[in-house]
């Protein structure tokens, strides 16, 4: 979805969006299952537009310890002043961020791409680990067991060990 500089107020314009058209199907890490998006636009002044929005929907992505497949909510809040600005948008590509400039779109041309916005908000949304459950045992690195529901099939002789001999001085 595009939006026009020159087709936005001062009077606050809302959008909903009801699909996932927007979001990559692949090479994602993940997989949005349905996605809404409540979005209000309003013209600050006449170079800024305040964009400002909530995104929700249900994502399916594996478990970062053993591999099954988890389903957990998206929910984030979100807010943007886009203003057209050629050098500051080449400049920016190369120094660093404040706070302010975190939420600010600099634009070269006067279009704000929606479909960019919501799928930066969706990235961003990500746990940085995906757990099917907080108490996940992963997968056995020498047999490859689900240790959440198979038990460990290594065997137990570790005599080979290099740490075989703090073992036995363990047990004395």
């Amino acid at each position: 979805m595009r939006l026009l500089f020159e087709d936005i107020t001062r009077k606050t314009q809302r959008y909903f969006i009801s699909d996932t058209h927007w979001f990559p199907t692949d090479d994602a890490g993940f997989h949005l299952l349905a996605a809404t998006a409540n979005l209000s636009v309003t013209r600050y002044d006449h170079e800024t537009i305040v964009v400002k929005g909530q995104l929700a929907g249900r994502r399916e992505t594996v478990c970062d310890r053993c591999g099954e497949r988890v389903e957990d909510e998206l929910h984030t809040e979100f807010e943007y002043q886009a203003t057209i600005r050629t050098e500051e948008a080449q400049e920016l590509r190369e120094i660093e961020c404040n706070d302010q400039d975190a939420i600010t779109l600099y634009l070269e041309e006067p279009v704000i791409e929606i479909d960019d916005i919501l799928r930066e908000q969706a990235y961003l949304a990500v746990p940085l680990r995906a757990l099917c459950r907080e108490d996940c045992k992963g997968i056995c690195a020498g047999c490859g067991a689900l240790l959440n529901t198979e038990t460990c099939r290594c065997s137990p002789d570790t005599s080979t060990s290099p740490f075989a001999v703090l073992r036995k001085l363990g047990k004395q």
